[in-house]
């Protein structure tokens, strides 16, 4: 036993070059699952004001990084094997057989197993405090200076990484006893069939390029992001790896075809070199491109959203504090009821408020078809699914008294009965008429890009037709009606009175008491029978989810950085590896070049006429 100990140590020391960014490789991986799996485990991560939704995005993320480490260490490892595969072949010429090295194979992988799990712990648990700490600040959570061990992540990170390395380990030894002494001896010498040009491959990796960059800019509607961004996603990659499989194969052929080009000392010896290397090499390069994308990605959109979430909450609540109550009919929607929720405000607020403004609306939504909304079949907006299609059909559809409107706006517009002017919150409304299916259709006498108020992106998230009409009680009626005749609870038309204001002056802590306040009392009066027609009473604060809106935001900023830098790290190494082997490939290469006559001057150009094909490559 001590002779394959000390054969695996003279091994991994003498491959060293390989060797140690493998290990920092796995020490780094083993350090990072270990740190976001015990913060999902951390009670006071729990403990905090969205702690819940924190722990269950970093539960995804090491979930995420124990599935790269297990593709990732792969990778890593198969090319270790394969740069043994000479030495491995030179020890059974020597008289070992494959059990023997087998054997060496085996103190190997777990020398090298050993070392990055306890180095990896180590560095885990040294790190975890400070993790912890930065998303907390991130979060805008308290911290605490307390250090935990927890247990059980450090048996999951044993047990994950164990299995990962006796995986490896096994399809190691399985390659080494499926292959033929002479083989393993010469594999660094086995040469490579001429690759084909496959134009297939290439010409459908070129169209998907094309399609996923065409849905990309061509998208509008939020939601329709939403549904087609993964199957975009995935055709991109897709279309990477065959374009650099099978496209760079084609373009070396066609740039072989190009006499003016190809035969030229530096031109012939790359693209020669290059047309064999890329099919099997393809892979990697593709690989290359996808991760460094997938760290830009990830940083810019998640520091976006931290770096954003001011403005994000703000839109979310465009006003310090909104009051507003669900009537029973539209003919509750009285001055009394509205001046009731003004009287409310006024005397929570002390008039400390500024820019207040009131308003009356019918709330509903459906399918939008040539001037018609189907109310019917739809259900809560949080029950909508469905084809992007569909989704860019639904509208919601507000209708606003003209009068209110024209006192918001200091207008002075005027409209016959049956006449409506309307907002649309996306691109201008294009039909001459507006109606709810089942209802009188109103006719689109003007349209405005005004809004009489600050709309929210909840609204927005799918286009608003803001009516106003003069007879909106009359019309109001005959909406609810209809609605009620569906006889579906799910489908609703609500009548809600606003009453919205700011309170600049005031810190948070105030704003938040002066809004549950307000929400106590409305629900106060609606339990004793005080507000005819309320039938539900509700705020919302600008400030009300701050806490929970950051602790979601942090914790994927801060999954994004750790995801960021794994992923970089890993396109390093696949870098510097495919430099390392190309390099020993090419170096018999040049000293034949260098025998029949070649310059070192021309190797040069050679050699940066090669480098600048493949990065420009790789840029388109």
């Amino acid at each position: 036993m001590r002779f394959y100990i000390r054969l695996a140590i003279d091994g991994i020391r003498k491959n060293s070059r390989l060797y140690i960014p493998y290990l920092l490789t796995c020490i780094g991986t083993t350090m990072m699952f270990y740190i976001l799996l015990s913060l999902s485990y951390s009670s006071q991560i729990k403990n905090t004001h969205g702690g819940s939704t924190m722990i269950v995005v970093l539960r995804l993320g090491s979930v995420v990084i124990g599935l790269f480490s297990l593709i990732f260490l792969f990778y890593s490892n198969t090319f270790l094997i394969r740069r043994r595969h000479k030495e491995f072949g030179l020890y059974n010429i020597l008289g070992m057989n494959k059990w023997n090295i087998s054997c060496i194979m085996f103190w190997e992988t777990m020398l090298t197993a050993a070392v990055s799990m306890i180095a990896g712990l180590f560095g885990g648990i040294l790190f975890s405090k400070l993790s912890e700490l930065v998303l907390l600040r991130m979060s805008h959570s308290e911290t605490g200076y307390k250090l935990s061990l927890h247990t059980g992540s450090i048996i999951i990170t044993l047990i994950l990484f164990a299995v990962i390395f006796c995986l490896m380990l096994l399809v190691s030894i399985a390659r080494v006893q499926l292959s033929k002494p002479l083989d393993l001896l010469k594999s660094e010498a086995a040469g490579e069939k001429p690759p084909k040009a496959n134009w297939l491959f290439a010409i459908a990796g070129l169209v998907l390029l094309v399609i996923a960059y065409y849905l990309a800019v061509s998208i509008q509607s939020p939601l329709s992001a939403l549904m087609i961004f993964f199957t975009a996603v995935l055709m991109v990659i897709a279309a990477t790896y065959l374009l650099f499989i099978a496209g760079s194969v084609v373009l070396c052929k066609i740039l072989q075809k190009n006499k003016a080009y190809y035969y030229k000392a530096s031109h012939f010896v790359s693209v020669s070199s290059m047309a064999f290397r890329m099919k099997r090499n393809g892979s990697g390069l593709a690989s290359i491109c996808i991760l460094s994308t997938m760290v830009l990605v990830m940083l810019s959109s998640t520091s976006c959203l931290y770096f954003g979430g001011e403005d994000a909450m703000r839109g979310e609540a465009p006003y310090d504090i909104s009051a507003y109550v669900s009537l029973d009919s539209p003919a509750d929607a009285t001055a009394e009821n509205m001046e009731l929720i003004n009287s409310l405000v006024r005397e929570k607020t002390a008039d400390e408020h500024d820019t207040l403004i009131n308003y009356t609306l019918l709330c509903t939504f459906g399918y939008f078809d040539n001037g018609t909304i189907d109310v019917n079949g739809t259900e809560d907006m949080r029950e909508i699914t469905g084809s992007s299609s569909t989704l860019e059909m639904v509208r919601a559809f507000y209708v606003m008294p003209l009068s209110e409107y024209n006192r918001l706006t200091g207008s002075n517009i005027t409209l016959s009965p049956g006449e409506a002017l309307i907002y649309s919150s996306n691109k201008p409304y294009a039909y001459d008429t507006i109606s709810v299916k089942g209802t009188r259709p109103l006719k689109v006498a003007a349209t405005t890009d005004t809004a009489p108020y600050r709309l929210s992106t909840v609204d927005t998230m799918i286009t608003v037709y803001l009516v106003m009409i003069p007879d909106w009680t009359e019309y109001a009626d005959e909406v609810s009606e209809y609605v009620k005749s569906i006889g579906d609870e799910r489908i609703s038309a609500d009548i809600i009175q606003y009453c919205c204001f700011d309170m600049p002056s005031l810190s948070a802590d105030e704003q938040l008491r002066i809004n549950s306040e307000i929400k106590k009392c409305g629900e106060e009066m609606i339990t004793n029978g005080n507000a005819p027609g309320w039938l539900r009473f509700n705020t919302m604060a600008y400030e009300g989810d701050r806490e929970g809106f950051f602790s979601m935001n942090g914790s994927l900023f801060f999954i994004g950085i750790i995801l960021s830098i794994l992923f970089l790290s890993a396109a390093a190494l696949i870098i510097y590896y495919k430099q390392l082997s190309e390099g020993y490939e090419d170096q018999n290469r040049f000293d034949i070049m260098q025998k029949v006559g070649m310059t070192d001057a021309e190797i040069k150009s050679t050699i940066n006429s090669q480098v600048l094909t493949v990065f420009l490559s790789k840029r388109f």
